[in-house]
């Protein structure tokens, strides 16, 4: 696996996954077991999504360099596991 797989990953995950799961749960959470309508329900969940997005982006700006690294020592990682296995 190649340090951009990795980082694919993480930014897929963090930037599209979790915010979808949590998109479907909070809505779904406020649809079935709170008083809210759909419409407020909706409103208030994309207002916290865009914060956190804005707080990922700040986030993964500033330490993009040490997710580098990271993503290279595990990529290093699975390298060697998979031709330790090999052997």
């Amino acid at each position: 696996m190649s340090k951009y797989k990795v980082m694919k990953f993480l930014y897929a995950f963090v930037h599209i996954i979790s915010p979808i799961l949590y998109l479907v749960s909070s809505i779904s959470w406020g649809y079935f077991f709170t008083s809210k309508t759909l419409w407020e329900n909706v409103t208030d969940n994309l207002c916290i999504l865009a914060i956190w997005y804005i707080g990922i982006s700040v986030l993964w700006f500033f330490s993009i360099n040490y997710l580098d690294a990271q993503a290279e020592k595990v990529s290093k990682k699975i390298e060697s596991k998979h031709s330790n296995n090999k052997q």
